[in-house]
């Protein structure tokens, strides 16, 4: 039995929204994709992102590792979100998710969630430089994210995000990893 998302609107603060940097990024990816591109920040947060959002998940995470609708709107409130999908022929085939770390002293990124549905076809690498390259516009300190050493596809993660200057930072259990790039 399916569990039933209650019909709430949340509005979504997200200033980054009109950065010409992300314009820049969509035409590398329109290199790559064909179709209409579209890179969409959710100005509010309902069960129609949350469907995106969680087909996106399914694309390369762990069940136990999906979001409910409730914990996700929550953490959709932390400080300067960035929040968007990129969609091709209306498809998300791109998912970024990440805030300013609360918890911090310094001014640090944290990366909680990127997905990307093709594999294999350079489309993380694009994001991942364009995200650094916003990362140090912002004067963040560093990008931190949590990941996996290999996910259950046997894609290596820590790999993919050490060839990005990410250093392993601890191991908190069994095939986790922490992980930060200084900025």
């Amino acid at each position: 039995m399916e569990k039933k998302i209650a019909v709430t609107k949340t509005k979504l603060v997200q200033p980054e929204r009109s950065n010409p940097l992300w314009q820049v990024l969509v035409d590398e990816l329109a290199v790559i994709f064909e179709g209409e591109l579209e890179l969409i920040f959710p100005t509010e947060w309902n069960k129609h992102y949350f469907e995106w959002f969680h087909s996106m998940e399914k694309t390369g995470f762990r069940r136990e590792l999906h979001y409910s609708f409730d914990d996700l709107t929550k953490a959709l409130q932390n400080p300067e979100l960035v929040f968007w999908f990129f969609n091709v022929d209306g498809q998300p085939q791109i998912l970024l998710f990440g805030y300013s770390s609360p918890d911090e002293p310094k001014k640090d990124f944290y990366l909680d969630t990127f997905a990307v549905k093709r594999r294999g076809e350079g489309i993380g690498n694009i994001v991942m430089k364009l995200l650094i390259r916003w990362a140090k516009t912002k004067k963040f300190q560093s990008i931190v994210l949590d990941t996996e050493i290999k996910d259950e596809k046997g894609f290596p993660l820590q790999h993919f995000y050490t060839q990005h200057g990410f250093e392993t930072v601890s191991i908190p259990k069994k095939g986790d990893v922490r992980m930060k790039r200084g900025l």
